[in-house]
């Protein structure tokens, strides 16, 4: 990929926000549309944020990030689901789009974290290195 704009993560992310923007333009119900709002373009936005990252490490944190992003969409629009929010077509398009770009980021996950998982004890000295560099009010 020459740019986060070639992941085909990211254009999917980005085609579920428009339509939830679409979606939400009607919406008078102000927080649940910022907040399904901003957790749609989180997703975008951390795709191409961990883009750049200059390690495999620093890339897998903006992963996670989207990939929890994109959870959250996923809850919210079972919610507007069961409340009647928007047209049942609106949101299964929008549900699947949600579903194929999660299933594109878990396997970018996959991806640039295969290594660690075939060096023995790796997945312990990161858990050590994490329990010692972050501070204690954050774990």
């Amino acid at each position: 990929m020459r740019s986060f704009e070639d992941s085909l993560a990211w254009q999917r992310a980005m085609e579920l926000n428009v339509l939830v923007d679409q979606a939400l333009a009607e919406s008078r119900n102000w927080g649940f549309k910022d907040q399904l709002f901003r957790a749609a373009l989180s997703i975008c936005n951390n795709l191409a944020e961990g883009y750049e990252m200059p390690t495999g490490p620093h890339q897998l944190k903006y992963l996670w990030i989207a990939k929890g992003s994109c959870n959250e969409v996923c809850s919210m629009l079972i919610l507007a689901k069961r409340r009647g929010y928007f047209p049942d077509e609106m949101i299964e398009r929008m549900l699947g789009l949600q579903d194929e770009t999660g299933k594109l980021i878990r396997t970018y996950i996959q991806h640039k974290s295969k290594g660690w998982g075939k060096i023995p004890g790796a997945m312990a000295f990161l858990g050590f290195w994490f329990n010692l560099t972050t501070p204690w009010f954050l774990r």
